[in-house]
């Protein structure tokens, strides 16, 4: 990586979210969330099933669990996506169970598993970042990209020391996916959001790729201590990085671990934990679907 310390970063304003701040450490809390798919039908499922999940403010939380488990839907509920059938979510202290997922979008940034869902192919590198920039503002007739906003963009994709920052108005489609990934969470945090939530963000990337992309999140987190939510397969990753580590099964939070305790664990000791948790169920859990 390029020696950092040099690169001057244009003291541009970021535009703010009204938002009344208070005294409440928890960042999110969400209260009994249910949630059915094809409801009242023979292929009804229970996705979540009454789960309840307190975030201090700036915790980076890792969520894993067999494929089918609802860490999606968990996700698809806090971001709007797929609201709930019962129960409320407040961030930062505003109830936003009722919100519809573009006025959320406001407070939360999110980067998904597929590259090409979190950008523009047809759009610039810059413009894509403009548009992320400006999210929760309004906009009226204005040039494209202001000669201020290229320049923090510019020094932003600097520190990825991917050669990106010269690229600005190349086409996102014309980067491989860990250069489009590596934007989109750039994006996702280019104005700091209450709540930042990665759904598998690594999982279509090669295992170099999918390395650097954990160590920009783990520093872009840390250094604006965001409230994160992380969906991963990889159990060592998620015993690696971040404050937390809950696994969820059949749409319930079976297992929470702290930092420390999770500081302890090995792979082996997780499958254990979660074959102790679960043998009580009626179907039979494998490795292989825990490690998806």
């Amino acid at each position: 990586m390029r020696n950092l310390s040099s690169i001057e970063v244009p003291q541009l304003e970021k535009p703010q979210v009204s938002m009344v701040e208070t005294a409440n450490t928890k960042m999110l809390t969400a209260t009994s969330l249910v949630k059915y798919f094809y409801r009242g039908t023979v292929n009804e499922v229970l996705a979540l099933d009454h789960v309840d999940l307190k975030v201090d403010s700036g915790q980076f939380v890792c969520i894993i669990g067999s494929n089918g488990a609802g860490k999606s839907t968990l996700m698809g509920c806090v971001s709007g996506y797929s609201p709930p059938d019962h129960g409320s979510t407040v961030l930062d202290g505003r109830d936003i169970t009722m919100w519809p997922e573009y006025r959320r979008s406001k407070l939360i940034g999110r980067v998904f598993q597929d590259p090409l869902a979190g950008t523009c192919a047809s759009m610039t590198i810059e413009e894509n970042m403009a548009l992320a920039f400006r999210r929760g503002r309004r906009r009226g007739f204005r040039s494209g990209v202001t000669k201020n906003e290229r320049e923090l963009f510019r020094a932003s994709l600097a520190k990825l020391d991917l050669g990106l920052d010269s690229r600005l108005t190349d086409q996102v489609g014309l980067l491989s996916g860990g250069q489009r990934q590596s934007i989109t969470l750039l994006m996702a945090t280019l104005i700091k959001p209450k709540l930042l939530l990665l759904d598998e963000h690594t999982a279509s990337l090669d295992p170099k790729t999918a390395e650097l992309i954990m160590k920009m999140t783990k520093q872009l987190v840390e250094e604006e201590r965001i409230t994160t939510l992380m969906i991963t397969h990889n159990m060592q990753q998620a015993i690696t990085y971040g404050h937390r580590l809950i696994m969820l099964h059949h749409g319930r939070v079976i297992l929470d671990f702290d930092q420390e305790t999770k500081s302890k664990l090995t792979v082996t000791d997780l499958l254990q934990h979660f074959h102790e948790v679960a043998k009580n169920g009626a179907d039979s859990i494998s490795d292989r679907m825990v490690l998806g």
